[in-house]
């Protein structure tokens, strides 16, 4: 006799959209692939039938969800899912409320400012401010950092809430960079206890040598971390003796957008 869930599962079969499916297959397929992949390698690397791996990125490249490099052929995810992945979070106005603090603060510190957002087990770069001095870092948005060697990886693991942190922290790979990368979850732990207490990230070449990184939570009108923004420099201009001054603009542009999305202060 059959049970009624797999009367439910059989029914569910019959209404399944076989090209939907493989569409959100070849999407999540190229999620792993940020220099996006050929046509080709996409029918070798998915064993579909050319016709229809072709079928499916015209589809999507024309719905503007997908970007075709003219240079080397390759397709790659575009900006419209930062865009989705954004209305998911409920944080749909984040870019548009922050711009004008990021600028202010670019003007203040001269550095690039970045916003980014926690999506699964990174963080997503939504939108940077160059900076105005002769070298700045030029970021493509949908850049992504991992949280233990980034800053901003940092700053949600602290601001997250228990739970989501606990989540969070079982997915992390702490792979070392260098010696200044932390290697472990005793040390990850030890190193949110001081965010919290600081009120800011940072980042001393744990990822990248030369390079140094100072973040900031936003919150949204919950009073939960709605997204980020960090600066980044070459270690010999942002040095640590910049850190307490630069930390400070960077909080106080943070408290300015948090009011913007709704955030009251207890």
């Amino acid at each position: 006799m059959i049970t009624q869930e797999e009367m439910q599962e059989k029914n569910a079969a019959k209404y399944n959209i076989p090209m939907l499916e493989k569409s959100f297959e070849l999407l999540e397929f190229l999620v792993n692939y940020p220099s996006g992949l050929t046509m080709q390698e996409l029918v070798n690397l998915l064993d579909t039938p050319k016709t229809t791996i072709y079928r499916l990125l015209s589809s999507m490249q024309g719905m503007g969800y997908l970007t075709k490099d003219a240079d080397t052929q390759r397709f790659s995810l575009s900006k419209r899912f930062l865009k989705l992945g954004l209305a998911a979070l409920g944080e749909s106005n984040i870019v548009e409320q922050s711009l004008a603090p990021m600028r202010a603060l670019r003007d203040t510190i001269k550095e690039s400012v970045m916003l980014g957002v926690f999506m699964e087990n990174r963080i997503v770069l939504l939108e940077q401010v160059l900076g105005s001095h002769n070298f700045t870092f030029l970021l493509r948005p949908g850049t992504s950092f991992c949280l233990h060697a980034s800053a901003p990886g940092k700053i949600f693991l602290a601001y997250l809430s228990d739970e989501e942190r606990e989540k969070a922290m079982q997915t992390i790979q702490y792979t070392v960079f260098n010696k200044h990368t932390i290697a472990d979850e005793t040390q990850m732990r030890k190193e949110i206890n001081r965010i919290r207490k600081m009120g800011y990230a940072s980042d001393l070449e744990e990822e990248m040598a030369g390079v140094h990184c100072i973040a900031t939570p936003i919150f949204n009108q919950f009073g939960t971390i709605a997204a980020t923004i960090w600066t980044s420099g070459p270690s010999g201009r942002l040095d640590k003796e910049k850190f307490p001054e630069t930390s400070k603009e960077l909080i106080r542009t943070a408290r300015i957008i948090s009011a913007n999305l709704g955030y009251i202060p207890e």
